[in-house]
């Protein structure tokens, strides 16, 4: 559906809904999005387009499914994906690092191996 609106501020390729919060009485729901890469002027500027774009994704849903009312939709930005991006490249980095003094360990200890037999000195 987003990509087949034209509002330039709205990039399909870089915005995914994560998520839709719908209450028992189904009158509204929260629509939680993501834009990859985005800072907050991005985000800022993604969300005016959405709302903006709010009567034409309402009527386009209530062409898609039958109800007695179409909910009326707010858009949010999910700050969890974001979240969870920045908590999987932490570790990601952490792991690197425990790698690389694993390496580093394992090729010292092969460097000693190389040198030969140690020597006793306590005779």
């Amino acid at each position: 559906m987003l990509a087949k609106m034209a509002d330039p501020r709205l990039d399909p390729a870089l915005t995914s809904v994560t998520r839709v919060e719908v209450p028992e009485d189904l009158m509204t729901a929260t629509v939680y999005v993501s834009i990859t890469h985005a800072d907050e002027k991005q985000e800022r500027t993604t969300l005016a387009a959405l709302r903006h774009a709010r009567g034409y994704i309402q009527e386009a849903i209530g062409d898609q499914i039958r109800m007695r009312h179409t909910p009326v939709l707010e858009f949010k930005i999910d700050r969890r994906f974001k979240k969870t991006m920045e908590t999987l490249n932490l570790i990601s980095e952490v792991m690197d690092e425990i790698h690389q003094k694993e390496q580093a360990k394992a090729d010292g200890s092969d460097a000693d191996d190389a040198s030969g037999p140690a020597q006793d000195t306590h005779r």
